[in-house]
This record gives C-alpha cells, structure tokens and sequence, in this order.
C-alpha cells in the first residue's frame, strides 16, 4: 500500500490476513503451508482493525506463527517417521492390521502406499482374496516402488496356479520401468502353474528383454516351470 495510507483490514479469517502478511515477504509462504488455525483464532479480532495495527500484531505473532507452521517436506518426514515398522510385527491374518493397510493404501505419499503393501504381503492370508484385489489394483499404481512391492505381495498372498493372479502378473512384463518386469518375472515362476504352456511363452518372451536381470530371471523361471 502506498504510504501514509490506513487502509481498513477486510480479512473475514485470520488465514486470509497471514496470507496478506507472506504477501508483503514477512513471512515465507513455505512457513505457512502447513498452518494449525485452530489454535490462531484468537487472532480473529484484529480482522476489524486498520492495516496498520494488523500488520504490528502480524510481526508480533511471527515467532510464534514459526512454532504452529510446519512445511511440507517436515510433515512429509513425520509422516513417514510414524510408519516405521508399521504391521512388523503383526500376526497371521490381523484384521487390525489389515484395515490399516486399507486406509493407508488411498494416502498420497507413495511411501505410505508402499508401507501398506508391504504390510498386506507379511499379513494375509493364502488365497484371501479381498487383500488380493487390493494388490491388483495397486499392481497398475502411478508410483514404480508401489508396483515392485504389489508384485511381491502377490506372489507372497496368492495360492500356487492362481489363473487370475498369473494374469495380472503377467500384465507386468510390459511395465515401463525394468524392476518391475524383473520382479514379476520371478513372482511367475512363484506362483505359474508347472508345465503352462502359456505362462512359459509369456517368459520366453522375456529373454529378449533389454534389461539384463530380467532376462535372467526368465531362465530361472522358466527352468522351476518347465
């Protein structure tokens, strides 16, 4: 504002008048990307004030503001701290655990997605089929270590032979990224069926593969299945 000027504060939110405030380079935008409002509302009053005495209280609550603010890759980071051993040591089939997994799988952070698949790996049952479809969706995620670890936890869930697990395992080999064809080239010599005729076309496929470890891994499966 130009100075000299009192201009009257139209802020209905105390986030809107901290929004003025980064405006004017007080405060870094990245400090309040994150900002805890509930325990600002005390601040609502000033919303009515003149400019002046808005921005005086504003550079008042700085230091304070620092405290309640956390930035992205801060809360990415206590996100992720929180997940650390999550579902290590759950039993067989834990339905607690489970859910978690669940609610876990639809969180942004690939991270957390991939905690979660790893957890439905060590803790479903053989054949159980609703963790299964959970994997398969998760098997096409946009993220690769997401689909890595969906290609192990498949062939760690599904039964041996499994014709609608072999195909979604399948489906992998022409993934874009060359760790996943790796893996679910050996997630097929896991659970293929011995002697399949099909699924032993699919891997001499892959022997022509432009990635080293996935051509090598062909042989091997090939050689359990055949």
């Amino acid at each position: 504002t130009a100075v000299g000027t009192r201009r009257t504060v139209t802020a209905s939110a105390p986030g809107q008048l901290l929004s003025r405030y980064v405006a004017l380079g007080r405060l870094p935008a990245a400090d309040v990307c994150v900002l805890r409002t509930a325990r600002l509302a005390r601040c609502g009053a000033v919303a009515q004030r003149t400019w002046w005495e808005a921005e005086g209280v504003c550079q008042a609550l700085a230091p304070q503001l620092r405290c309640f603010a956390i930035s992205r890759p801060q809360e990415l980071h206590r996100h992720r701290k929180r997940l650390e051993g999550f579902g290590k040591d759950a039993p067989q089939g834990d339905a607690k655990t489970l859910s978690a997994c669940e609610d876990l799988l639809r969180d942004d952070d690939w991270y957390a997605r991939k905690v979660a698949v790893d957890a439905i790996g060590r803790v479903a049952n053989q054949g159980d089929e609703a963790q299964l479809s959970l994997l398969y969706k998760h098997a096409e995620d946009e993220d690769i270590f997401v689909r890595e670890a969906a290609v192990d936890a498949i062939a760690a869930v599904a039964r041996l032979a499994d014709d609608v697990a072999v195909s979604k395992l399948a489906m992998r080999l022409a993934d874009e990224d060359c760790f996943v064809r790796a893996r679910a080239v050996v997630a097929l010599g896991r659970v293929g069926k011995q002697g399949d005729v099909e699924t032993l076309g699919l891997l001499d496929e892959m022997f022509d593969d432009g990635f080293v470890p996935v051509r090598k891994k062909a042989i091997e499966a090939v050689a359990k299945l055949a």
